[in-house]
């Protein structure tokens, strides 16, 4: 037997498989019922017809001669036999007469003739002589069948109907139930309101109140977790701004060069803790801004405070940035989510960049959405990580350069709430490098709207 997890296709199949045996019972029945019922009816049709042929046989001297199509029924192969003076003769219907018996009994019999059975009604006339009409046993029951299955037609034409009745009424049922499980699918993962249980059946309610409860207490869990991530941040700033002023001031001095060495490798730890602690700050101010409509923003103005920003460390790796950014290109979003999507993307592009490598910012709008391509030619991300890196805290395996593992996350996060797209592909011919490919909806989105389709893939390379 074939299982299945589908309450609607489960139910569907235990209703048809009902029907389907209630449909079977009942033809059977019926059947039956109206074959009995026929072969009743012809034995009443020999008792008529002896009765009949009584009343031809006393009113003329031609015998049986008179008893034409219009008493002896042809299509059903119905004979009348005379017997006179106790020999059976004369007989209508047929060419040749039975052999029958002439000490059977009045009433109906069934006999069994040359191989063949009959039933026979035999009627006793007033002036002595008998009258036997008989019937093929084979004929009455092909006639009680055919009779028979015009009374399962109808149930055979109702079975597909109901079947398609049951389809569309369980369909109709469960839609309730299949409108807000493609609610809960739309919603972003920071939109935790309660499920609205209207038009669902009493039976689910439980299961949605369930559902509520447990919304409300992740959503409890998670600001807890993003004020805890806030409030550690916070307080982590300042020790490591106390440790990164102790460590210049150590470097003024003149120090041994083991020990000038060990303090090169506390500042860059300390560069890091601090990048750390700024792009957890970053994470937990995007994750609680308000969803309030931003005004429009220039694009170029914030790509360029990003680029002028990020240009000390290109030029510590001899990384050209190069950027195609039209002035009429504006989109509605806050500064702090633009701008933090610029950031991370071109960071990244930089950090885990080769020396002397290139990095491209390209910006255009298309179909109705805006596009930010950030290209590098680097090692590039395998494509089978490139799903992972946009989790929280996630490296590459083959990363050697310092960092976080937030800068694809926050900019996620941001893409995510605006209601837009992003993709990883390779930005070079020979499979290296990496092309990031944001859409934006140039408004933002409403909650609960779905993510925006990525455009179809560009060159593959970025001039």
């Amino acid at each position: 037997m074939i299982r299945t997890r589908s309450l609607q296709t489960r139910l569907t199949l235990c209703l048809a498989t009902v029907m389907l045996a209630a449909a079977a019972i009942a033809g059977a029945v019926s059947y039956r019922t109206a074959f009995h019922e026929v072969n009743e009816l012809q034995d009443d049709q020999l008792r008529q017809m002896s009765a009949l042929a009584e009343r031809r046989h006393g009113g003329t001297r031609a015998g049986l001669q008179d008893l034409d199509n219009r008493v002896v029924d042809v299509g059903a192969r119905i004979l009348v036999q005379l017997l006179h003076r106790g020999a059976w003769g004369e007989v209508e219907g047929g060419s040749k007469p039975l052999p029958l018996p002439a000490a059977l009994p009045d009433g109906l019999q069934v006999l069994e003739l040359q191989g063949t059975q009959w039933h026979l009604f035999l009627r006793t006339l007033p002036g002595g002589d008998r009258i036997a009409v008989s019937q093929s046993t084979a004929v009455r029951d092909e006639v009680a069948r055919n009779a028979s299955k015009t009374t399962i037609v109808p149930i055979a034409i109702l079975i597909p109907v109901l079947g398609l009745a049951i389809i569309l009424l369980v369909r109709h049922m469960l839609s309730p139930v299949m409108r807000l499980a493609a609610e809960l699918d739309r919603r972003d993962d920071d939109r935790l309101l309660a499920l609205d249980d209207a038009g669902i059946p009493s039976e689910i309610r439980p299961f949605i109140a369930a559902i509520n409860r447990l919304l409300q207490r992740v959503e409890l869990t998670l600001t807890q977790q993003k004020r805890f991530v806030a409030d550690a941040a916070h307080e982590l700033r300042t020790p490591l701004t106390a440790v990164s002023l102790q460590a210049e001031l150590l470097a003024r001095l003149d120090l041994d060069e083991p020990s000038r060495q060990q303090l090169l490798a506390l500042q860059r730890g300390v560069l890091r803790a601090r990048h750390l602690v700024g792009q957890l700050l970053l994470l937990a101010r995007l994750q609680g801004s308000s969803q309030a409509l931003p005004p429009s923003i220039p694009v170029h103005t914030i790509c360029q405070q990003v680029l002028e920003d990020l240009l000390p460390l290109a030029e510590k790796k001899n990384i050209t940035l190069s950027a195609d950014v039209s002035t009429h290109d504006s989109i509605r979003s806050s500064v702090l989510d633009l701008g933090a999507v610029l950031r991370n993307l071109v960071d990244n592009a930089i950090r885990y960049n080769r020396a002397s490598g290139q990095v491209d910012v390209i910006a255009f709008h298309r179909n109705g959405c805006l596009t930010l391509c950030v290209s590098d030619d680097g090692p590039g991300i395998p494509a089978s990580e490139r799903a992972l890196v946009l989790s929280p805290f996630y490296r590459g395996k083959q990363t050697t350069e310092s960092g976080s593992g937030l800068g694809l996350a926050i900019v996620h996060n941001v893409v995510q709430r605006m209601g837009g797209a992003i993709a990883l592909e390779t930005s070079m011919p020979d499979g290296r490098g990496l092309l990031v490919r944001v859409s934006l909806p140039l408004r933002p989105a409403e909650p609960g709207q779905s993510p925006i389709p990525m455009p179809a893939k560009a060159g593959s390379r970025i001039s």
